[in-house]
């Protein structure tokens, strides 16, 4: 049985319902990666997946339990979010703002620890954020921000990892380092890790497992060379493609041909 699973979720903003009845198990350590057309409600599973949005009905379980009743230093001590758009306190330097991924692990005091400075040092060179250390969030590009929060993500040092597009605002390079990253925590950590991407073949390439969704429900998931075909994208995306075979990873490759 897979640790983390949503059963049922309703959830919405207001008067508009984005999600109505999914229910979806994540497998325990490999990446998944959730697709779809914008508003479909990608970002609101996983915000929902965390505990950030309370869903109108359904229930997300955590090892079987219910998350709603876990504390929530407990829970964060398990389960590490990037948000699609965090906002860094002001004044914060990298190292303080990547320190604080470690509060789950602190008593009330919050008094740090070897293993707290070892964790945020290599959460910061993992990312390549280690030159930045003294340098002011709000100083920084939006490539480096992102790899910043990364950091604090990797530093709260999780088994679960939920991450909302990750690449947001990282150039080519640097969004194929982040996503060696995400696959190395994986293979060589064992982390279970839930992403959401918009760029298909960045999804196929990176992921063990897909969730392609769309007008709120998953309309496919599973291994992307059994997943991802012409007639799933021109469903979901309304987009016409031919899916060939990628002669590095022998896996699916997506040629868009438009709509």
């Amino acid at each position: 049985m897979s640790r983390l699973t949503a059963e049922g979720l309703t959830v919405g903003y207001d008067d508009r319902v984005v999600i109505d009845g999914l229910t979806l198990e994540i497998p325990d350590g490999v990446v998944t990666t959730i697709v779809g057309p914008n508003g479909c409600g990608k970002s609101t599973l996983l915000r929902s997946i965390s505990r950030l949005l309370t869903p109108r009905s359904g229930v997300v379980r955590l090892d079987g339990d219910d998350i709603a009743g876990r504390r929530p230093r407990d829970l964060a001590q398990v389960l590490g979010l990037l948000p699609q758009d965090p906002i860094a306190p002001s004044g914060l330097t990298v190292t303080e703002l990547v320190e604080r991924g470690r509060h789950p692990h602190q008593r009330w005091y919050r008094q740090s620890s070897p293993d707290d400075d070892a964790a945020v040092a290599e959460a910061m060179a993992l990312t390549g954020v280690a030159d930045l250390a003294d340098r002011p969030v709000e100083s920084l590009s939006g490539g480096q921000r992102r790899r910043v929060w990364i950091a604090l993500v990797l530093a709260q040092q999780t088994e679960i990892l939920l991450l909302d597009e990750p690449t947001t605002f990282l150039d080519l390079a640097h969004a194929v380092d982040v996503l060696d990253l995400v696959r190395t925590l994986s293979a060589e950590h064992g982390k279970t890790v839930v992403t959401v991407l918009h760029d298909l073949n960045l999804a196929v390439r990176y992921s063990d497992h897909i969730v392609v969704m769309c007008d709120g429900a998953v309309l496919a998931r599973g291994a992307p060379a059994d997943v991802i075909t012409p007639q799933l994208l021109e469903r979901a995306f309304g987009l016409r493609s031919v899916v060939i075979r990628d002669p590095v990873t022998d896996g699916p490759l997506v040629v868009p041909l438009g709509r």
